[in-house]
């Protein structure tokens, strides 16, 4: 039997079971009957104890009649208790192998005087005075012993000899002790020998083991033979069948083998599997040629979608490639007339007279909306770069302090404009960055400018900056208390051309450029740009800007070039 087939793992698992719970058994068993035979040590010293102290009681209750005559004349025997019990204990140990000894921690009698056993039992009797009884085991000259011991309180039978008042001689001629009725007075040792007590129990331990061995022995040989009569021997033949199949042999039958329940279902399954196997391989090479056809006709639809899905990705190309050539060509052709209509702008409302307001605040719409409208094609001009991969960083030194107060003093007009709190703010010492400055800027100031955008008359914006030791990072966080961002919304607000749809946001007019270009010249920097918002509460976007990781620098053509000609 194979160490790696079922019937040895089978039978080690069962056999490791069987021994483990029959061990606990026999320990179980074992510890019991040490249990039953202490309990019966523990009985008969206490029967003996018992009865010495009813003999002692009886001499107690009749000194009297020892010590008087039949003439009233007084006479002392020397038959008090102590000496009764003395004398009888001797006699009992002289019988048996038993030692009985009344004993207290200052005996009168030498040969009472306690040893260490009997010392630790007094003096656990004067600490707990409920105590009844002590007892345990002990090795004396190689031998066992069991030790038990009772108390012996004063009661009034002792007083004339051991009671009060003390030092003064009692009838036999010693100083009283000066005890007080239900005072421990000593304890009556007995000693018992283990020898027999522990051979029952070895001989009693051995045969239960026997017995054990025998059934493990019993129990494992029927286990071992049921299971190779119902499992292995059906398995083997099970695996024989198999190697003949993987050998090309289908002719097999499982029908007859001696098998009961799953093997005998599993042996069925198997011998339909042949069967359907050799029909399969009786008709392999129609089925071959079948499903060969069936892959070439496959093959070939597939080359067509790939030629066709191919041409469809060449055309999105090279529309995507007009689309941003146009929207270059276009933003570029109107910078220059939108740089005209500012600078006339700006010109009519100096040379308009102070009286004229309504002019003036026309002159001032034109100038506002044509910035607008510039910002707009800068943005797109920008984006077209970054999509046409010819958008470039002009990276230096930066103090985000010179950042953060070019975006202060644009946005600050625009706030007091509407009525808005507007704040900025250094968390913690920051440090310079390599970084194009321009390109911070223009991310802060697009998302400054939403901020204020969709904030109503009396609200707040508040820019902070702060720096993430641990990471590395320069965190830019621009708050709001404006209308906020659905939650369904946040995922596409970066898109291009996307804004929110929605009640609230609809009465401020955007591109949806701004959110767009921002989070792309902060990812050219190699940084992030994250939103936190809740509706009618506000918004936080925060930028990441990584310290340890500057962007590359390159020296190429100015963003405000036509990148496509």
């Amino acid at each position: 039997m194979s160490r790696h087939s079922l019937s040895f793992r089978f039978m080690l698992a069962t056999t490791v079971t069987i021994v483990l719970v029959m061990l606990a058994s026999f320990f179980w068993d074992y510890r019991q009957l040490q249990k039953q035979a202490y309990l019966e040590l523990q009985e008969k010293a206490s029967v003996i104890t018992l009865q010495l102290l009813a003999t002692r009681e009886f001499i107690a209750r009749n000194q009297d009649r020892i010590n008087y005559c039949s003439l009233g004349h007084f006479e002392f025997k020397h038959l008090n208790p102590a000496a009764v019990g003395t004398g009888s204990s001797e006699i009992f140990g002289q019988w048996t192998d038993y030692k009985i000894k009344q004993t207290r921690l200052t005996a009168r009698n030498p040969l009472n005087q306690p040893d260490d056993f009997e010392k630790r039992a007094l003096q656990a009797f004067i600490e707990n005075p409920d105590l009844k009884e002590a007892w345990g085991q002990e090795v004396m000259d190689g031998k066992h012993y069991f030790r038990y011991m009772i108390p012996l309180h004063a009661n009034e039978s002792c007083l004339p000899c051991h009671g009060s008042p003390a030092g003064v001689e009692d009838i036999a001629g010693y100083p009283r002790e000066g005890y007080q009725p239900g005072e421990l007075a000593g304890a009556i040792s007995v000693t018992m020998p283990m020898d027999i007590f522990i051979s029952n129990l070895r001989a009693n331990a051995y045969r239960h083991f026997g017995f054990t061995l025998l059934v493990l022995g019993f129990t494992l040989t029927s286990i071992y033979g049921l299971l190779n009569r119902l499992v292995s021997h059906p398995l083997n033949q099970l695996k024989l069948a198999a190697v003949e199949l993987g050998r090309g042999n289908w002719n097999i039958n499982l029908r007859r083998l001696e098998a009961e329940g799953e093997i005998k279902e599993l042996a069925l399954q198997f011998q339909d599997m042949a069967d359907q196997l050799r029909e399969l391989y009786t008709n392999l090479e129609d089925q071959v040629a079948k499903r060969t056809e069936e892959l070439t006709l496959a093959n070939e639809e597939l080359k067509a979608k790939q030629q066709a899905l191919e041409t469809a990705n060449k055309e999105l190309e090279a529309l995507n490639q007009h689309k941003s050539r146009f929207l270059a060509t276009m933003s570029h052709e109107l910078r220059t007339p939108l740089t005209a209509i500012i600078a006339f702008a700006e010109l009519l409302q100096q040379q308009l007279p102070e009286a004229d307001q309504v002019n003036r605040q026309n002159a001032e719409e034109i100038k506002n909306n044509g910035e607008n409208l510039l910002r707009l094609i800068n943005d797109l001009l920008d984006l077209a770069q970054i999509e046409a991969g010819r958008y470039r960083l002009r990276l230096e030194t930066v103090d985000l302090v010179d950042v953060i107060d070019s975006v202060e003093r644009v946005i600050t007009p625009l706030a007091r404009k509407k009525e808005i709190e507007f704040t900025t703010a250094f968390l913690t010492e920051v440090p310079l960055v390599k970084a194009d400055p321009e390109k911070i800027r223009r991310a802060v100031l697009n998302l400054a400018d939403n901020a204020v955008k969709f904030t109503p008359p009396g609200g707040r914006v508040r820019i902070t900056v702060d720096y993430d030791r641990e990471k590395e990072e320069i965190l830019i966080a621009v708050s709001d208390t404006g209308i906020g961002i659905r939650k369904e919304d946040q995922a596409y607000i970066f898109d291009r051309f996307r804004q929110v749809d929605n009640s609230d946001s609809r009465r401020y007019k955007g591109s949806g450029l701004g959110l767009a270009l921002a989070k792309e010249l902060i990812e050219m920097h190699h940084g992030w740009v994250t939103v936190t918002s809740e509706v009618h509460q506000g918004s936080t976007f925060t930028l990441g800007l990584p310290v340890g990781r500057p962007a590359e620098e390159d020296t190429g053509e100015r963003h405000d070039e036509n990148p496509l000609g």
